[in-house]
Order: structure tokens, then sequence, then C-alpha cells
């Protein structure tokens, strides 16, 4: 078990995790369509699985951590070489898929985020495994866990249809009007392709 400085820590993110799912089968029990990956995009099969896996670390380690006589080297080093894994997948079906560079903005920098977080969490990790009292990596630790929650939180966000931010909006103001219409259309044209099943 972790030091008694972070078991309340600890207790408070599996609560968390255990009603992030809770909401998100809720939903899923409202819209099974969310989840029908079988006619799903590609872009809105790297949102289940980024959103899952991200939601599921932070849960899985909290767990272990309240074992007693429980390190959470080993199985953090496991759920951190996880979710890099899962992202690198991710990122080359998007890569391969066939739909436009600009649609694929918005995900690119949610995969290069989640690379950056979960190779700073494998290598707390790896700290860990070798000094299970390092203090240092487990605070560290502590603030990757929060980050991959509100990552996950965020794929999680787009995956049951809400709004979210978008990278062109920050460029939109430089881009002429009727350029913006053009855009526009595209992606329009292209979400309809998401939503559209075989056959339709």
């Amino acid at each position: 078990m972790v030091p008694a400085d972070y078991a309340n820590f600890f207790s408070v993110m599996a609560g968390v995790g255990a009603t992030l799912f809770g909401l998100i089968f809720l939903v899923i029990s409202i819209r099974p369509e969310i989840t029908d990956t079988e006619n799903a995009s590609v872009m809105r099969q790297a949102r289940i699985a980024s959103s899952y896996t991200a939601l599921l670390n932070p849960l899985v380690i909290s767990l272990f951590a309240l074992v007693p006589h429980t390190t959470i080297g080993v199985v953090t080093l496991i759920m951190s070489a996880i979710g890099l894994a899962n992202t690198i997948v991710i990122g080359v079906s998007l890569l391969l898929d066939s739909m436009r560079w600009l649609k694929k903005l918005n995900s690119v920098f949610f995969i290069l985020g989640s690379t950056v977080i979960f190779s700073f969490e494998i290598h707390d990790a790896i700290q860990l495994v070798i000094a299970p009292g390092d203090l240092s990596a487990l605070g560290s630790l502590t603030i990757f866990l929060v980050i991959i929650y509100l990552y996950g939180i965020a794929r999680a966000w787009g995956l049951v249809g809400a709004r979210q931010f978008h990278i062109r909006e920050l460029f939109a103001p430089l881009v002429p009007k009727k350029m913006q219409g053009v855009i526009s259309d595209t992606l329009h044209i292209e979400s309809t392709k998401d939503v559209r099943k075989p056959g339709d």
C-alpha cells in the first residue's frame, strides 16, 4: 500500500474513476450506437479506445494502491505501457486512414499529448519498480494520473457527441470567409460519412 499521506488521494481517484465509468455506461445504455465499432469511422473508434484506456489507467492503479502490502510500480508500468501502445496503434490507424488531414488535425494533438503523458508515466513507473518508496516518483505519478483522467474525460466528451474545442478555431479569424465556407462544407461532408452506415 502507498504511504498514508497518499491514501486519501488514491481513494478519491478510485471513486472518481468508478463514477466516470458508471456515467459512460449509462450514456452507452441510452445511445448504444456510440460504441458500434463495426460501422464507426476510424476517428470514432480512436475516441472510444483512447477514452476507455485513459479512464481505466488511473482507476486500476488507484485500486491497487489501496491494497495493503502491495506496491504499484509493476501495475503502473503495465497500464502505462498499454496506454502508450494503444496511442501508437491509434496514431498509425489515423495516418493510414483516407480522411482529410484537416479533420485529423484535432486528433493529432490529442495523440501527441497522450504519447508524452504515458511516456512520463512509464518513467515514474520504472522509478517505482526500482525503488517502491521513492516519494518523488510517487508525487510525480499522482500529477500525471490527474492529467490522464482529464484527457480521458476530454475524449469521452467528444465520444458522446458534445461540442469540443478544435484547433482550427484558433485560425478561423485568419482564414478568408470564402475559404471558411469551403472548409465547413468539407467537414460537414466528412461528418456525414462518419455516421452513415454501409448500404445507406
